[in-house]
């Protein structure tokens, strides 16, 4: 089978590239043609007028339409997978596709096919107002990109998305990452048998690492150091829990230390590489999770699994489906401190519960999340839209 994978990237290296990349790879291993057709938001910063030029091309890009016009063309693909058309590539693509008789598999990382900036999240709560035709416009009077320049270009492109019916009328199969974001499309109109439910994989070499409590003295969370990431209600309950160490490692939003209190027990490591990250997992006993919106599906569970440690997350989106509660991990009530402190304290010295927890984890991120799971799920969604045409 021969595959077109199409992906506008973003301006900074994300777990959406890892698994566009590892998706390529795992395709290319199983005797797959793959060939791509990438842009990159980065090449905005070196066009005059880069802003302007992307509030329009979200819209329609006659450039990036005829380029892949004339690849399909060439190359004859059997399927196109689609990951992120924004900004430069637009799903004004997705009709011309279709008239050329190609079917369209389209990875549903996050929720922008309902919400213009993606997260169901602004002005530091979850927000849903934008579901519905005509309701994007909120993002605009909200000014959820703290940008009014930049909520009206997000709540324009997804209104014109949503209008002329661009993805619903034009892709074959949405793959969902969790059966929550899956019910939140069929909620908003899209067809149930289009949507396809295949969580992200964890593709890398998994050794049974051995899990010592007393090797292992602090909670861990890795990932941006910015505010939907619930950072105060981490650092409430470190506040609630001197005795336990907690250690943070990610990139922290620009400006945003000012706005945080880093109590004594909480070390922020920074960006760390991949040897640093394994060294990171391996010396914690708990992984903790704190968004306070709904992530699609978040690359540190599978990762933290692979090091056998029990999950702490809030139980809301889907969060819950991964890291299920006295299973491989603890929910707690989101945003709440006491809840998420509980939590925490009642399983720390619990080296039983511990190990249960870690060890269920790591079989099911081996059974669940591995490489071949997911593309039988993938080949099977393929083979779904191949046997309509």
């Amino acid at each position: 089978m021969k595959l077109l994978i199409i992906h506008n990237k973003y301006g900074k290296y994300s777990g959406e590239e890892a698994v566009v990349d590892a998706q390529i790879d795992l395709l290319k291993t199983r005797g797959h043609q793959v060939v791509t057709y990438f842009r990159s938001s980065e090449e905005l910063e070196k066009m005059p007028n880069g802003k302007v030029k992307a509030f329009f091309s979200a819209f329609y890009n006659s450039k990036t339409i005829k380029e892949i016009k004339a690849l399909i063309t060439e190359e004859r693909p059997d399927i196109v997978h689609i990951h992120n058309l924004y900004p430069i590539i637009s799903p004004a693509i997705l009709p011309e596709i279709k008239k050329m008789g190609i079917p369209i598999a389209m990875t549903v990382h996050n929720y922008r096919l309902l919400c213009p900036n993606g997260l169901f999240y602004t002005n530091g709560k979850v927000c849903e107002k934008c579901t519905g035709f005509g309701k994007e416009l909120n993002c605009i009077a909200n000014n959820c990109e703290s940008s009014l320049f930049k909520s009206t270009g997000y709540a324009l492109r997804n209104l014109w998305a949503r209008s002329n019916k661009a993805y619903i009328d034009a892709v074959d199969a949405y793959l969902c990452l969790t059966e929550f974001q899956k019910g939140k499309l069929v909620a908003n109109g899209f067809d149930s048998n289009k949507c396809f439910v295949i969580p992200n994989m964890y593709g890398k070499e998994t050794a049974d690492v051995d899990y010592d409590i007393s090797n292992r003295n602090y909670v861990a969370f890795a990932g941006r150091i910015s505010p939907e990431k619930g950072i105060p209600i981490l650092l409430g309950a470190a506040k609630n829990l001197p005795h336990i160490n907690f250690q943070i490692a990610g990139r922290m939003r620009e400006g945003y230390e000012k706005k945080l209190k880093i109590p004594d027990n909480v070390i922020l490591r920074g960006m760390l590489n991949v040897d640093e990250m394994k060294l990171f997992y391996s010396k914690a006993r708990l992984y903790l999770h704190t968004s306070i919106c709904y992530e699609g599906f978040p690359m540190v569970f599978p990762e933290a699994m692979a090091f056998k440690l029990p999950i702490i997350a809030p139980n809301m989106a889907g969060y819950p489906e991964i890291a299920e509660n006295n299973f491989n991990g603890l929910l707690y009530e989101p945003e709440n401190i006491e809840s998420l402190s509980s939590a925490i304290s009642d399983v720390w010295h619990d080296k039983d519960k511990l190990k249960r927890l870690g060890l269920n984890g790591f079989n099911k991120m081996r059974k669940k999340y591995s490489a071949n799971s997911y593309y039988e799920l993938l080949k099977s969604a393929y083979l779904s839209i191949k046997q309509q045409q």
